[in-house]
């Protein structure tokens, strides 16, 4: 079996280059740079992303429904970040989120973090 070594070497390349491509993406998202201003001090700069959050799993709908009306209100999902963060989505056209919302969000996307 013959091999085309002009093809082979193409292919190696492609895949080295690739690899590079994807290690300096992992690596930029989190980095230090040091450099000296213009007055002599030493700046560090760090960038990056921070730990996700961990919420926990979504707590029962009365916990949330704190003055029983049956309805989880903007203030009252303030208790639990995760649907906070998702509350005009489940709720576009009122200002409260039901229980029947609140329980198929929290089956579905509410699972204690980043979706």
């Amino acid at each position: 079996m013959r091999f085309n070594r002009r093809k082979l070497n193409r292919s190696s390349a492609f895949a080295a280059i690739a690899a590079l491509t994807f290690t300096a993406g992992a690596i930029a998202q989190n980095s230090s740079t040091q450099f000296t201003a213009a007055d002599g001090t030493m700046v560090t700069v760090t960038s990056g992303q921070p730990a996700p959050d961990h919420y926990g799993p979504p707590p029962p709908f009365q916990q949330l429904d704190a003055n029983r009306d049956g309805h989880i209100s903007r203030q009252e999902a303030e208790a639990y970040i995760p649907l906070l963060n998702d509350f005009d989505h489940l709720s576009p056209h009122s200002d409260t989120v039901s229980r029947k919302q609140y329980e198929t969000w929290a089956r579905t996307n509410g699972q204690g973090g980043h979706r």
